[in-house]
């Protein structure tokens, strides 16, 4: 496992401390803030240019780096991650029917998430 660097530590915004209360109140339940999307292309897709974009937009916008700890005193910050490679993973569904393809793309919304 790679060591993470750390770029920046912010404090939170009140409204991150209450979402972050509300995120820890019942650990065993699914956590609401998590959002998950799928989209279907149709058509030709550079997916190398899609991986370099979404690449770029993690590295300009420190915010989608950022991730909650707690201070050795309790108190919530955001650490902001330096050098964050996308997690990417690409699955070829070509060949399987369309009954097929929901079934597999349930299961790897299911995996992700």
């Amino acid at each position: 496992m790679s060591q993470v660097r750390i770029e920046d530590v912010w404090p939170l915004s009140p409204l991150q401390e209450g979402l972050l209360f509300h995120a820890g109140y019942d650990e065993q339940g699914p956590d609401v803030y998590v959002l998950q999307g799928a989209m279907e292309i149709r058509g030709d897709l550079d997916t190398a240019l899609l991986r370099t974009s979404w690449q770029a937009l993690l590295d300009r916008h420190a915010a989608l780096r950022a991730c909650f700890q707690r201070r050795a005193n309790g108190e919530p910050v955001q650490v902001i991650a330096a050098g964050v490679e996308l997690p990417w993973r690409e699955v070829d569904l070509v060949g399987l029917s369309v009954g097929e393809v929901g079934v597999e793309v349930g299961r790897l919304r299911g995996e992700e998430r």
